[in-house]
Order: structure tokens, then sequence, then C-alpha cells
């Protein structure tokens, strides 16, 4: 009996600490990234994973802005009379950010290198080396202040080596760019999650 309560007590303050600590991390807006670059990376999904990754860190609590048609779309719903205003979202009650986080893609690149041996007969054998290479160069920015607060670039990397045969009906791919671009998307935003985590 006593070690069950003594256990309830446990849990109890960890909630509590985490409701605290939840309630005194600063908040932050995430707005979509610009592409600076002479492609077309997809700066929205590059958006998106930085939010992911901020939100699985726990540095901030993130208000949403890029979405807000959404939170628009309930609350005219609401007034409509057609749901229920007990759960219906009211107006003025969306949460200001204290910071702002704006972020450029600056590299986003992909070189592939290797080749084949042709063997007398038997066709060939090599190798095809893929590398993505990703810049991310973000600000966070304090909304009451205009003050930058965090300002760096950062670059991921990411490789895949495919080995194969060619003969004469054919020869082995030119692996997955997408995939090589993504792993060194992930990197780049790594790099920032954990370089902020010095500052906030």
């Amino acid at each position: 009996m006593r070690k069950a309560v003594v256990c309830s007590l446990v849990l109890c303050l960890f909630l509590l600490g985490s409701s605290a600590f939840a309630a005194n991390r600063p908040s932050l807006a995430v707005r979509e990234f610009d592409n600076k670059t002479d492609g077309k990376p997809p700066a929205a999904a590059i958006t998106d994973m930085m939010t992911t990754e901020l939100f699985n860190a726990g540095l901030f609590t993130l208000v949403e802005r890029e979405r807000l048609d959404y939170v628009a779309d309930e609350i005219r719903l609401g007034q409509s009379g057609l749901m229920d205003m007990s759960t219906a979202p009211e107006v003025g009650r969306i949460r200001g950010a204290q910071y702002s986080m704006t972020g450029a893609i600056t590299l986003y690149y992909y070189n592939a290198s290797g080749g084949v041996v042709f063997l007398p007969g038997a066709g060939g054998a090599g190798l095809l080396s893929n590398t993505g290479y990703v810049t991310l160069d973000l600000r966070i920015i304090d909304n009451a202040t205009s003050e930058v607060v965090y300002a760096a670039a950062e670059q991921g990397a990411s490789n895949q080596t495919l080995g194969g045969v060619a003969t004469g009906f054919g020869g082995f791919g030119a692996g997955r760019v997408g995939g090589v671009l993504a792993g060194a998307t992930r990197n780049a935003v790594m790099k920032h999650v954990e370089s902020m985590k010095a500052v906030f």
C-alpha cells in the first residue's frame, strides 16, 4: 500500500514538473523556408521535417502559422451554429509566438560518380556512388525586439553506393537520388537542432 502511494506521488510530481517545463518553453513559429538554389527542392517538406524534429526535441512550444486557414475555418464553423459551442475554438485565442524561424535552402545538390569495368565475354561489374548535399541557413528572431537570437548555416551530406553487374541486357541503375537528398536534409536539420540546444 505504502509503495503504491509513493509511486503515485512520484508520478504526480513528474507530471507536474513536465507541465511546468512545457509551460516555460519559449514559443516558436516556423515559417516556410525559401528556395535560394537553382533547383526545385521541396521547401514545404523540408520545413515540415524541421518542425517535426523541433517538436521531438522539446525545445519550443510550436505555434502554427502556415496553416492558419484551417483554424480560421474551424472558428467560422463554430460561429455558424453548426458546431457544439463547448468544443468550438474561440476568436482571439490564437497564441502569439515569442520567436519566429525563417530559413533558406541554399544548397540542394547531388553528385553521381563511378563506372563499369567491362570484362571480355562477361559484361562488367562496377560501383555507382550518389552523394547528396543540403545546406540550410536559418535564423530565429525575437518577435518583440526583432533581434536575431540564432543564425547558422548547417550542411548535411548523405551517400549511397551501389554495386552491380552490367550485361548486354542492361545494368544497375543510378540509385535513389531522392532518398540520398532526404538523408542529407535530415542530417542538416539535426545539426541545427543540436546547435539550438546550446542557445535555448
